[in-house]
């Protein structure tokens, strides 16, 4: 498999005319995964309720932990491969990735659809962006853009990662590149090739139940269940 070209340590993207160019906000296409487990069934549904009341038109795709692995966090490392390994066969331009204990903000469609950067990525290139931040701390603030840029090393928290097919596919073949969990471990890979995003506000939150390995308890601090952006942009 053919690897994604490293690339200079960068923290704005250059908006592609190849894009930008007769291309609306409606024609970007998503492919969306859910992570879970069975006995996390009321938990999931709750989120996938969540989702459709947010106007969300892509239906899910679940993958359940499989039961392979001696310990649950060996379960989740081997489930997050395995959403990994979908998302980069996806047929989409951008793939959403969502945890299944998520609260997703009434407007998250819309807000999510409208987001300026989406529009500023060249075809198969490298994109990595959480839509939840629990208070990481950032080095680059575009309020205009509605993002913040973060150190790879300083991320964690995977409720709502966006990615490109092509991301995914960087990110499986350097699996093992790198360490900590899953959380860590893909935004330190894909800090390789691609700033890494949170959008701003968050538009997802975690919900209050507790985690399936015993980690701490976390929210987005930006979270605004009612907060919609402004009208789409016309590129």
């Amino acid at each position: 498999m053919r690897q994604l070209p490293k690339a200079r340590r960068v923290v704005e993207p250059k908006v592609s005319a190849r894009v930008a160019v007769g291309r609306s906000m409606a024609e970007v296409r998503f492919s969306t995964f859910v992570l879970s487990c069975e006995d996390r069934r009321d938990v999931r549904n709750a989120t996938l309720q969540s989702l459709e009341a947010s106007g969300w038109g892509s239906a899910p795709q679940l993958v359940i932990d499989d039961g392979v692995g001696a310990t649950r966090i060996e379960r989740i490392h081997r489930t997050w491969r395995r959403v990994i390994q979908s998302a980069a066969t996806a047929a989409a331009d951008f793939t959403l990735l969502l945890e299944d204990d998520v609260v997703f903000g009434t407007s998250f469609a819309h807000n999510l659809s409208s987001w300026p950067l989406l529009q500023q990525l060249q075809p198969g290139g490298a994109f990595f962006a959480s839509l939840y931040n629990p208070g990481r701390p950032f080095i680059l603030r575009r309020a205009e853009e509605r993002y913040v840029v973060a150190h790879a090393h300083e991320v964690w928290g995977a409720q709502a990662l966006l990615m490109t097919p092509a991301m995914a596919r960087y990110i499986d073949v350097n699996w093992h590149e790198a360490s900590g969990n899953p959380d860590q471990r893909m935004p330190r890979i894909a800090g390789r090739v691609t700033p890494i995003y949170f959008h701003v506000p968050s538009l997802v939150n975690h919900a209050p139940v507790p985690t399936t390995w015993g980690g701490i308890e976390h929210n987005a601090l930006d979270f605004d269940i009612d907060w919609r952006a402004g009208s789409l942009e016309t590129p």
